[in-house]
């Protein structure tokens, strides 16, 4: 349960191990870069459902093990009974899976979800901060194999039968897995809403002067004041 920082200009980059800690978590700021080393679960819709809807426990030992989970469906397969290899891991949309955060950090002890994009920023002002927990994105799905590079061995998978593989909990032993982009931080910040919010400052500038279109597709707005993100 380590970690440290680099800066390079306004840049931070933390290397944090799992369980993270209270301490390592409250430190991270909306625009770090995370890189995690350790153990980390999967957990997206066949999940929430099977423990938050259908009551089931997480596994054992579960919790103790780690505090980390990733929104993710890995491309891995079974390459002999028990035995799972991974070549790819991404992240699903975060936002999806809003409605079920404060039960599943409470049942979870969840610290670190990784996902794709993020949520809202009220939901890290309602949720996240309740539970002292942060949010971590993605980069894209061009860093699906880079991610799947730091996947050092599939501890086990479990729910795979009730589940389906794609849906089960895949529990991961990870070194440096990232970067991870801080989304969403302990004190309720989004990055992604501050970074739209500069857009939307200069997004008018760029409608001035341009004539209307001859032609537009049906529906199509042409109000600045409507388009912003």
């Amino acid at each position: 349960m380590t970690e440290r920082a680099t800066r390079a200009a306004d840049l931070r980059e933390w290397h944090i191990t799992t369980p993270v800690t209270p301490d390592a978590v409250a430190k991270l700021r909306a625009g770090d870069i995370v890189y995690l080393t350790g153990v980390v679960f999967t957990a997206r819709d066949g999940v929430y459902e099977h423990t938050l809807k259908q009551g089931h426990e997480p596994p054992p030992g579960l919790c103790e093990l780690t505090n980390v989970t990733m929104q993710s469906s890995p491309a891995g397969v079974e390459v002999s009974p028990g035995v799972y290899e991974v070549a790819s891991l991404q992240a699903t949309a975060g936002f999806r899976y809003a409605q079920y955060m404060d039960a599943f950090l409470e049942k979870f002890g969840v610290k670190l979800v990784i996902g794709k994009a993020g949520m809202a920023r009220e939901v890290y002002q309602s949720v996240f901060q309740k539970h002292g927990a942060a949010c971590l994105s993605t980069m894209g799905y061009g860093l699906g194999a880079i991610y799947g590079k730091a996947v050092e061995r599939v501890r086990q998978v479990y729910w795979a039968k009730e589940l389906g593989i794609s849906e089960a909990l895949w529990v991961l032993e990870v070194k440096e897995l990232g970067p991870l982009l801080v989304e969403g931080d302990t004190l309720g910040n989004s990055f992604f809403e501050g970074a739209n919010q500069e857009i939307n400052r200069n997004l008018e500038k760029l409608y001035q002067g341009l004539k209307q279109p001859i032609f537009r597709r049906l529906g199509e707005e042409q109000e600045p004041g409507r388009e912003l993100f």
